[in-house]
């Protein structure tokens, strides 16, 4: 625990809620230089959240930049646990600020939608925190408006498709694990009892399955999980009360990976 960053939270997060209580969590586990690598249900335990909860709060405060993640998502093995550091630098302190209410346009962390909501929700995690600002777009008066709008967001939305070996390309620009340890898949996997190694032999069944291929999906991410959830490739199975065990094609495919 860190004495000098828990202060630094205190006095400088212009946030509230379990946005702070979060920061204030990853403060307590962390070094003099905000470094730390808590496991998400880690988090969840400490924050008192769900675990989904707490991986919406996490990933808020990274897009507000006062977190980075600066280690180990998906290496050799589903599962590695992530490696965060506070931004101290980000840090300015809450004083002068000025103060709105609930309703207000700007300067509130929930104007635009907290980290904190219920499952499902949509609050401003996809464009940033701090100081959002919330727009409401009026809708078409025409029906050609309508039908033009829908049909810009037709095209954008095949222009968004990309394939598995691009995707891979952006993850490794930006920085990023093509499987973080915080996935859903992972949850799911601990749930019903696939193993860290099975995932790895599925991700490996994936990427042959799709690389050579030019099939083009928008979110490969959620491809992968249902290709976990509906075991497309056979690699296991599953009696009543017990781990998954490896089938014939699993452990064939498992021998092929070592």
């Amino acid at each position: 625990m860190s004495v000098r960053v828990l202060a630094r939270v205190w006095d400088g997060f212009d946030g509230g809620g379990s946005d702070l209580l979060a920061l204030l969590a990853l403060a307590d586990w962390s070094d003099d230089e905000g470094r730390c690598f808590p496991s998400m249900s880690a988090i969840a335990a400490k924050t008192r959240l769900s675990r989904s909860q707490a991986q919406r709060v996490v990933h808020g405060l990274i897009d507000g930049g006062h977190l980075q993640v600066v280690g180990n998502e998906f290496g050799g093995a589903p599962g590695a646990t992530r490696q965060y550091r506070i931004v101290l630098s980000s840090l300015s302190g809450r004083m002068g600020a000025t103060p709105t209410g609930r309703m207000g346009a700007t300067g509130s962390a929930h104007a635009t939608g907290s980290a904190d909501t219920q499952d499902g929700s949509h609050g401003c995690a996809e464009t940033g925190r701090m100081g959002a600002t919330q727009t409401v777009s009026e809708p078409s008066l025409t029906v050609k408006g309508g039908a033009q709008a829908r049909l810009a967001s037709s095209r954008r939305s095949r222009s968004e498709e990309i394939t598995l070996a691009q995707f891979l390309e952006n993850c490794k620009t930006s920085g990023e694990k093509a499987i973080p340890e915080d996935d859903p898949v992972m949850e799911y996997a601990e749930k019903v009892g696939i193993t860290n190694e099975m995932l790895a032999v599925a991700w490996a069944e994936f990427k042959a399955a799709y690389l050579p291929t030019s099939k083009r999906y928008k979110d490969w991410r959620q491809t992968f999980r249902n290709a976990v959830r509906r075991n497309w490739y056979k690699l296991w199975f599953l009696a009543e009360g017990q781990v998954a065990a490896w089938t014939t094609a699993g452990e064939q495919a498992r021998r092929a990976a070592a």
